[in-house]
């Protein structure tokens, strides 16, 4: 008899997300270079900053994105598996951005920055050096803490088990949480700690991510769609509290046209999860996917220097695009000569440490994913 079992999709690399993480990363590299804050010897927001001011929203991609990957890269797999993949993914295209920004303070000496000490230097390379009330030698590195505890909470929720009943108890527990802390009177020392893990404020990207990973293994059902409305409802409301942040740095974004950048943000990724963006599924968008990470490490404080250092000789107008073509090579080349070099190795390494099993092959369809799934959550 023939099977009719819906086949899993998540054996499939997907090329749009890599398009869409390179997205994320320009709309970044776009809002810092328009909006340096006097670092730059080009004041470009007169002429981009009513679109590029709107780049911060490249971060809030970038949660829902990892929501989405992070937790097809869990599941299935045992939590030092987990660890193991994390930990290597991170941390060489990390090190290399933080000797390299270093670097670039000590040698040329970019204004509006203070040098890198060897004490802040070597608490970055940890990538938590907040723990020791020590700053980070970039400020963009800020997402990297909120990714960590992103992780944490996969962590634990690996100890338990991963399966798709449980994943929507988690996500609709974690949004419930969420939005109680944004609305509810709770005691301030207890908001901080809870907030520390939940991320109130960027919580719903990460949840919407998950659940649009469950959208791409097992089809998209209603219980789902009302969980992704309610997390869009809940990044629009939230959303203030980011322009005001974007205010206090000069800026002067929108609300409205911030919700339509959110909703284009949520549709794009759907469309995603939904294969309606299969026919962009051309392998050479890994490449993009690729030097994303490190694009986003490096850019700013080597991306203002590289500018001031060309411009006297090359037209504003020339120079960005010069420059920010610049940093993606460079990025490439940090992808393909160090982290392809140094991550299997650094991977391997932490898995032997870890005494990690062999990984077993997942799951062929979602039937019997979701069935496998029953069978290990019982009546939990």
């Amino acid at each position: 008899m023939t099977s009719t079992a819906t086949p899993v999709r998540q054996q499939h690399r997907l090329y749009e997300v890599d398009l869409l993480r390179f997205a994320a990363a320009l709309m970044v590299v776009l809002l810092h270079f328009t909006f340096s804050q006097g670092q730059l010897e080009h004041d470009f927001a007169p002429a981009l900053g009513a679109v590029t001011q709107y780049g911060y929203l490249g971060v809030e991609l970038f949660f829902l994105i990892s929501g989405m990957v992070v937790l097809m890269s869990v599941w299935g797999r045992t939590t030092r598996e987990f660890v193991a993949s994390r930990i290597s993914r991170l941390y060489p295209a990390f090190w290399v951005a933080v000797t390299l920004t270093a670097a670039t303070v000590a040698i040329a000496r970019p204004p509006g920055r203070n040098d890198v000490t060897a004490a802040q230097y070597v608490a970055n390379l940890s990538m938590f050096p907040q723990l020791a009330d020590i700053e980070y030698v970039e400020s963009v590195y800020w997402t990297l803490w909120s990714e960590w505890r992103f992780y944490l909470i996969l962590f634990a929720f690996s100890l338990l088990g991963i399966t798709e009943r449980r994943t929507h108890w988690l996500l609709w527990g974690w949004l419930t949480t969420s939005v109680a802390l944004q609305v509810l009177p709770v005691p301030p020392a207890a908001h901080a700690a809870l907030a520390l893990i939940v991320q109130p404020q960027f919580s719903h990207y990460f949840i919407a991510g998950m659940a649009l990973y469950l959208v791409h293994r097992f089809g998209f059902t209603a219980r789902l769609g009302l969980l992704l409305l309610a997390c869009y409802a809940n990044a629009v409301k939230e959303t203030g509290s980011r322009i005001d942040e974007r205010v206090a740095d000069g800026q002067a974004p929108i609300l409205v046209v911030a919700a339509l950048v959110i909703l284009a943000i949520f549709i794009v990724m759907t469309l995603a999860a939904t294969g309606g963006l299969r026919w962009m599924r051309w392998p050479v968008l890994s490449e993009l996917g690729a030097m994303t990470y490190p694009l986003y490490l490096i850019h700013f404080t080597l991306g203002v220097v590289a500018f001031n250092a060309v411009v006297p000789a090359v037209h504003p107008w020339l120079a960005l695009p010069l420059v920010i073509a610049a940093m993606c090579g460079a990025s490439w080349l940090i992808s393909a000569k160090v982290e392809d070099r140094v991550r299997p190795a650094l991977h391997l390494a932490i898995r032997r440490l870890l005494r990690v099993p062999p990984r077993r092959m997942p799951q062929q369809t979602a039937s019997t994913a979701r069935a496998a799934d029953q069978a290990t959550a019982g009546r939990t």
